[in-house]
């Protein structure tokens, strides 16, 4: 793991220049790209970055669900959100949701009284159960202070977890690039940077034209299309 503190994107910043028509290793005599369009990129990537997992949900490294030292930023499920009582199942927000390490952070809590909470962590198997595949959670009743006829509003059970790639190895080099990205993911995401960074009226400008298409706003349109059609791709959806 990167101890970098930028934040972690899925496209390289020479990604990017190459989608923009740009030479990622230009002439150092010719003054090469400045660090104010550099360290726009790498906002513009991570950005991006963040707009993928949003949209389709396929985190391709851990991604934590709330902030450890802050309860109420967690997850929080209501009594009517149960699909089942007996024990009481739900089902958690992100897919792929990685198995609980209490070391890492990862903290569920249960309902034991009107304004207490119990951290049953530590007791998978006997106070809850997480199926992780279909991500259903499943909380025994004995433990829980309230019953499906209380107010439906009513939380009973709170939880930081982190989700992303199950059994698959996660490399992220020196920069916070997670490299280990699938190669179209990567694509789409370096054209939505470039798409972001096109529309600025400097930026714009310096595009050249790469010989097919007639302008700069046909080529955000390519960068564009290319994004739409790859999260189609993972999610079955696209807004084209």
């Amino acid at each position: 793991m990167s101890a970098s503190a930028d934040p972690i994107r899925y496209a390289t910043v020479d990604a990017v220049l190459l989608a923009l028509g740009k030479d990622p290793d230009p002439d150092p005599a010719a003054g090469g790209h400045s660090e104010e369009l550099l360290d726009r990129i790498k906002k513009r990537v991570a950005s991006a970055t963040q707009t993928w997992i949003n949209r389709t949900g396929r985190a391709f490294h851990p991604v934590r669900v709330g902030a450890v030292d802050e309860p109420r930023s967690w997850e929080v499920h209501d009594v009517q959100d149960a699909r089942s009582w007996s024990p009481a199942k739900v089902i958690v927000d992100n897919p792929r949701p990685l198995p609980f390490d209490p070391t890492e952070g990862d903290t569920i809590e249960i309902r034991s009284g009107r304004n207490q909470w119990d951290d049953v962590t530590d007791e998978e198997g006997d106070a809850w159960s997480m199926d992780y595949r279909r991500r259903r959670l499943r909380v025994f009743e004995r433990r829980l202070a309230i019953t499906r006829r209380d107010d439906p509003n009513t939380s009973f059970v709170r939880l930081t977890y982190r989700y992303g790639p199950l059994g698959e190895e996660v490399q992220i080099n020196a920069d916070n690039v997670v490299t280990s990205v699938p190669p179209d993911v990567s694509e789409a995401i370096a054209a939505k940077a470039a798409t972001q960074l096109a529309l600025d009226d400097e930026l714009r400008r310096s595009v050249d034209d790469d010989g097919q298409l007639t302008s700069s706003s046909s080529k955000r349109s390519a960068l564009q299309e290319s994004w739409e059609d790859t999260v189609a791709d993972y999610t079955g959806f696209s807004t084209l």
